[in-house]
């Protein structure tokens, strides 16, 4: 049986919790996925968006402010009875399935969101994971796609959140596979992607939240715009005609 790591056994409400009630620097941390998403690729009303790797839906939620209707995919079932029970909605609907499984939906998608997902899965399943993106977005269609970058303070910052069981746990367990901005960007043109954007966030921002938010969202922005070697790569895909 082929590793799933984005099965792993975490509590469905898990990424709601981080993101609502954990300290100032992991919820600054979710934060800047909405930030970077606003930045970066904002959903439109007329979009038509999967979510994958939706985690308990604080994201597909937020992308479904915009009016788009949104559809979060999940192959950790409790997160998606959670999702469905918080967030559930005529325009915001939750699959159960994993992240690279071939599956189709009534329509092609204008954007594809995936966050810090494929380091969950093996380079061989990310790879299928893109190119079932490919098929399923429209011509000129977009992915916003993370993950931790190896080649940034994340390494350590990952020991230190294991050792001290801050977070569950990630090195070997969830995190099979490491990616910096070449890497990553191999595996994306390898799929036939047409790469955007790079950039990267989650440099100092996060841990100077505890003492003023408003300055971590400057900072924030400054480290975007500046692309400083933050522990989070941002890529934005496109499929061309």
């Amino acid at each position: 049986m082929k590793r799933t790591g984005d099965t792993v056994n975490i509590k469905g409400d898990y990424q709601y919790n981080a993101a609502h009630k954990g300290n100032n620097v992991q919820r600054f941390w979710h934060y800047a996925k909405k930030l970077a998403i606003a930045k970066y690729l904002p959903p439109l009303s007329s979009d038509y968006i999967l979510d994958v790797g939706c985690g308990s839906g604080v994201i597909t939620s937020f992308l479904g402010e915009s009016g788009a209707h949104v559809i979060g995919i999940d192959g950790n079932i409790d997160a998606i009875r959670f999702a469905k029970n918080k967030f559930g909605s005529d325009r915001i609907n939750f699959v159960h399935g994993l992240v690279d499984e071939r599956r189709s939906f009534e329509r092609l998608a204008d954007k594809i969101y995936c966050l810090e997902v494929i380091e969950h899965i093996y380079y061989k399943q990310g790879r299928e994971m893109l190119d079932s993106f490919y098929r399923l977005l429209k011509p000129d269609g977009s992915v916003f796609l993370t993950t931790p970058n190896y080649k940034s303070m994340w390494p350590f910052i990952e020991v230190v959140m294991d050792k001290f069981e801050l977070a569950p746990t990630m090195a070997k367990q969830q995190h099979v596979e490491h990616y910096d901005k070449l890497r990553l960007k191999k595996l994306c043109l390898e799929t036939g992607f047409r790469i955007r954007n790079i950039r990267t966030n989650c440099f100092l921002a996060p841990w100077v939240a505890p003492l003023s938010i408003n300055f971590a969202k400057r900072l924030d922005n400054f480290e975007n715009r500046f692309s400083l070697g933050g522990s989070v790569l941002i890529f934005i895909l496109e499929k061309e005609y």
